[in-house]
């Protein structure tokens, strides 16, 4: 399931960065981290996404580390993540961060999470509040 429900956290450099809206920033500064806890509908955690801006790591995805992890630890992905580059390459303009209450179309999560049901909270936030 794609996002029931999620916890997102941010360090303080990113924080700051940040500090007058996503919308604002084209670029992170180095030292950037971006964690995002994804929940199942029982509110039982999943995974453990994070994204980290390395100078020098990978500048055509502007030198984010991508990383997903089960809750144990154990790692799933990390480094350059060809599906979690995909999809944050939709937000070029916010340097692939997502800024809080952007909604992607159905289509475009259905693309990015093939045979996964979409959350129905999702689905409303859509009806009610539209995409950007």
């Amino acid at each position: 399931m794609a996002d029931y429900y999620t916890i997102d956290r941010a360090n303080a450099i990113a924080v700051k960065a940040a500090a007058h809206g996503v919308r604002n920033v084209t670029r992170f500064p180095a030292g950037s981290l971006y964690i995002k806890e994804n929940f199942d509908i029982h509110k039982v955690l999943k995974t453990v996404t994070a994204m980290l801006k390395v100078p020098g790591y990978d500048s055509a995805d502007r030198d984010w580390v991508m990383a997903a992890y089960k809750p144990d630890g154990h790692v799933i992905a990390y480094g350059r993540v060809h599906s979690c580059i995909s999809c944050h390459a939709i937000a070029a303009k916010t340097d692939f961060t997502f800024p809080s209450g952007t909604n992607l179309p159905i289509a475009t999560v259905e693309k990015f999470f093939p045979g996964q049901p979409i959350s129905p909270f999702y689905r409303a936030a859509l009806a009610h509040q539209g995409h950007s």
